[in-house]
């Protein structure tokens, strides 16, 4: 479950909106499978699966978010979404899948979608450091869509009060965000006492001191 919390926060960007066209997806390329009933061929693959991984779940569980994180890195989503649902088969009660669901979604553009996720690892006892800076993305993007100040502002505020509990990957985050939106000042600003690792090397970019 390493991959999404080391990418750069220009990768971490590319969380919203960068995947191809719309298409029809089968119910495995789906979220919890859409939540749509199977058909008897389908319940007994699911059964065979969840046979092959009894009494090792943990492993299994960790391997397939794994896998479906490599598939998302490679912007392959439909096969991301596939692993973790098969995670999400082995043990519905762990966060981590809902958290892959979420920025799958979010990478599709499917942003009502992928905040809904975010929530539900949020109340599966999710990573806050984790979750809380990509949730605020989609937030964000969400507001600007609806050009809502209101929700904009609840977005910015939960950059901030992750910035302020030393949140380093917030700070990254957000400071890119408005990097974007060419708000240097407030880029060195945040720069200036958070985001050490520098990976996208902002604050030359930003023209900071």
């Amino acid at each position: 479950m390493k991959i999404s919390t080391i990418i750069s926060a220009l990768s971490i960007i590319a969380l919203i909106g960068c995947a191809g066209g719309p298409r029809q997806r089968s119910i495995n390329e789906m979220p919890e499978y859409g939540n749509q009933p199977k058909s008897p061929e389908l319940l007994q693959a699911d059964q065979e699966f969840l046979n092959t991984v009894k009494g090792k779940e943990k492993e299994s569980f960790d391997h397939m978010m794994n896998v479906g994180w490599s598939f998302f890195q490679r912007g392959d989503i439909g096969t991301a979404i596939k692993r973790f649902n098969q995670a999400w088969l082995i043990d519905s009660t762990r966060y981590e899948s809902y958290w892959g669901f979420a920025a799958a979604e979010g990478r599709l553009n499917n942003l009502e979608t992928s905040k809904h996720y975010y929530e539900k690892a949020l109340s599966h006892n999710g990573d806050t450091k984790i979750l809380n800076p990509e949730y605020a993305i989609v937030l964000r993007e969400s507001a600007k869509k609806e050009n809502n100040s209101e929700k904009l502002a609840e977005a910015d505020n939960l950059f901030k009060s992750e910035i302020e509990a030393g949140n380093e990957k917030a700070a990254c985050i957000y400071a890119y965000q408005l990097f974007r939106e060419k708000k240097n000042e407030e880029v060195c600003q945040i720069m200036a006492s958070s985001c050490k690792d520098d990976r996208d090397n902002l604050k030359k970019k930003a023209g900071c001191n």
